[in-house]
């Protein structure tokens, strides 16, 4: 029988993989920071031998808003780079639509037979 802590890490870890798959990109990298933050948290309060739950938590904290901040400044950057992202559509919204029967020449030549 397993014990308690390795099913608690097994459970953590099927459950962080399978909860991203219907995440927006800005909530996947906050979330990602914020466990890159917990962990660099975590390290530098064992290395300072303070409080690590602490440390993690405040790196939580400063790494979920870092991972926001970048997202969104990426969304930013991708917006004003393609100002015209929807300039195919404006294009073909201004071409004139084809006539919904056109006459041919072979179905002219047909009907006046």
């Amino acid at each position: 029988m397993l014990p308690l802590g390795k099913i608690t890490i097994i459970a953590i870890a099927a459950l962080s993989v399978g909860g991203c798959a219907n995440m927006t990109t800005t909530e996947q990298r906050t979330l990602s920071g914020a466990a890159i933050g917990a962990l660099g948290g975590a390290a530098i309060a064992a290395i300072a031998e303070s409080s690590v739950a602490a440390g993690a938590g405040i790196g939580a904290g400063v790494g979920a808003v870092a991972g926001y901040l970048y997202s969104h400044s990426g969304n930013q950057q991708h917006a004003s780079s393609h100002p015209a992202k929807n300039h195919y559509r404006a294009a073909r919204a201004a071409k004139p639509s084809k006539p919904d029967n056109p006459t041919r020449a072979s179905d002219v030549r047909l009907a006046a037979s």
